[in-house]
């Protein structure tokens, strides 16, 4: 039998955020797979955090521009691209502007044509931008042929009456089991004391990740209870506004800007709280990798009910930030991590088992295929 060559399409570099981060760790199980040949189409031209990592799979990337900025360029060199290398099928990843990056793919011959929802809400910033976005997204009823989210919120959000299902964002839960040796290693890399509490959020800055509430939060907490550092992983353009703000509310030597980490798994082990005032998200795997490690995980109530599976997770009201401060004070200090993971397991989390089934989901697509 010849592969089925998968190409997944993604709306800019295989940087470390939610989407590209899902695909990875499905990609990671997938190349074991022989049936398989796998690609990535990405928009733009810089080089990104996965890259290297997807090299020693053996798995290509292709670049195209990104379409707002040559308009008039890109459905050629998206279609030269589809045309040099054709693909089966493909798994756009770029919410509502899956409908135009499908209409090309469409008019090349891909058959399957899958659109995947990550988020709840649209991206674009200005009047124009959100126009050419909803027109994008009408076009997914005409050119999906499968409809696929992270959540269902986030499916009804993008495919609204049409049918989809489900892929969960699942993580190899083994990577983040607590390690008492490994929380110590972590906390004295940080210079921690045992009695500190840390609280972390993983997340580029960008105004849907609400950076400037989730400081109101700590502010408060401090001037109540003064206690407690947070720790802010990833960049962004909006990162050096909430350097200053955090230098306004006075708190700038408790807010740790850690950047971009590639030991999430480890980082995780010296926190106490994970939080998250998001003013919208598909289903953030941030959130899955925190309750992954035992961690209690505090998110706002924008964000869909189905991100909490563990007992030590909770929405709260995103405009009351005392019930915030009065959460982060009472955090449970007994966690049980393998009560934690096992409720993951039995949601749909366990990379190993979700892998295995989109594996079958694209064989079935590929000989049912009309």
């Amino acid at each position: 039998m010849n592969k089925i060559r998968v190409m997944f399409a993604m709306g800019g570099s295989m940087k470390r955020a939610g989407a590209e981060t899902m695909i990875m760790q499905y990609l990671r199980q997938l190349v074991k797979d022989d049936r398989f040949e796998f690609s990535i189409l990405v928009h733009g031209y810089d080089k990104g955090d996965y890259d290297d990592e997807i090299a020693t799979f053996g798995v290509p990337i292709y670049h195209v521009p990104v379409r707002g900025k040559h308009p008039l360029t890109y459905t050629h060199e998206v279609k030269k691209v589809l045309k040099t290398h054709p693909a089966d099928i493909i798994h756009c990843n770029m919410d509502s502007a899956c409908g135009d990056f499908l209409t090309i793919a469409k008019e090349c011959g891909i058959e399957i044509r899958i659109a995947h929802s990550h988020l709840t809400h649209f991206q674009a910033s200005t009047p124009i931008k959100i126009l050419v976005a909803k027109k994008s997204k009408e076009r997914i009823h005409e050119v999906a042929t499968i409809r696929l989210a992270c959540s269902e919120k986030a499916g009804k959000w993008l495919y609204e009456e049409d049918a989809f299902s489900v892929i969960n964002n699942a993580i190899d839960l083994e990577e983040y089991t607590p390690d008492s040796g490994k929380r110590e290693e972590m906390r004295s890399e940080f210079g921690l004391s045992q009695e500190e509490t840390a609280i972390v959020n993983i997340g580029r800055f960008h105004y849907q990740k609400n950076h400037k509430k989730l400081l109101d939060i700590f502010a408060s907490y401090r001037q109540q209870y003064n206690k407690g550092v947070l720790f802010l992983v990833g960049t962004g353009e909006l990162i050096d506004q909430i350097k200053e703000y955090a230098r306004q509310l006075n708190i700038e030597k408790n807010v740790v800007f850690l950047g971009l980490r590639k030991d999430i798994p480890n980082l995780l082990q010296a926190m106490d709280v994970f939080v998250m005032p998001s003013l919208f998200e598909g289903l953030p795997v941030s959130g899955i990798e925190a309750q992954a490690a035992g961690l209690p995980c505090f998110f706002a109530d924008t964000i869909t009910p189905e991100i909490c599976m563990t007992n030590y997770a909770k929405r709260l009201p995103l405009d009351d930030i005392g019930e915030w401060v009065n959460a982060l004070n009472q955090i449970p200090h007994k966690k049980n991590p393998t009560e934690a993971q096992e409720a993951l397991r039995k949601y749909g989390y366990d990379i190993k088992v979700e892998a295995d089934q989109l594996a079958e989901f694209y064989v079935d697509a590929y000989f049912n295929r009309k």
